[in-house]
C-alpha cells in the first residue's frame, strides 16, 4: 500500500474588509452627483486628466465632461460639435439626449 501524505497550507491571502458592516462594497456613485446622472442617462465613464473628467454614449454620439467640483457639466455631440452647459438640478430634468447619431 502507497504512503499518503496529507499537506496542509494556509491561506495568505490578503482580508477584504468591506466599506460598510453588510459586507457589501457599493462601486456606485453618490445619488446626488453629476455621475449618477449620466449613469442614469446611459453614459460611461471614458478619461481623466486631473482636473476634468470625460463620459460618453458610443451609440448616441454624445461627449459629457465636467470639472472636479460637479458644479455643471457640458454634453456635446460628437458628430456636430454643438453642446450645452447644465448644472447639477437642469441634468436632473433631462430624460433622453437626442443627436445627429441618434434621435428616438
Amino acid at each position: 500500500m502507497a504512503d499518503v501524505t496529507t499537506e496542509t497550507t494556509t491561506d495568505t491571502a490578503p482580508t477584504v474588509t468591506p466599506a460598510e458592516p453588510s459586507g457589501v462594497l457599493d462601486l456606485r456613485p453618490p445619488k446626488e452627483s453629476v455621475r449618477a446622472e449620466l449613469c442614469r442617462l446611459g453614459l460611461e465613464f471614458s478619461s481623466a486628466d486631473g482636473t476634468s473628467e470625460s463620459w460618453r454614449d458610443y451609440q448616441r454620439g454624445v461627449l459629457a465632461t465636467f470639472d472636479d467640483s460637479g458644479a455643471d457639466v457640458t454634453l456635446t455631440d460628437v458628430k456636430t460639435n454643438l453642446g450645452r452647459t447644465l448644472t447639477l438640478d437642469e441634468l436632473k430634468a433631462v430624460t433622453r439626449i437626442d443627436t445627429m447619431t441618434a434621435a428616438d
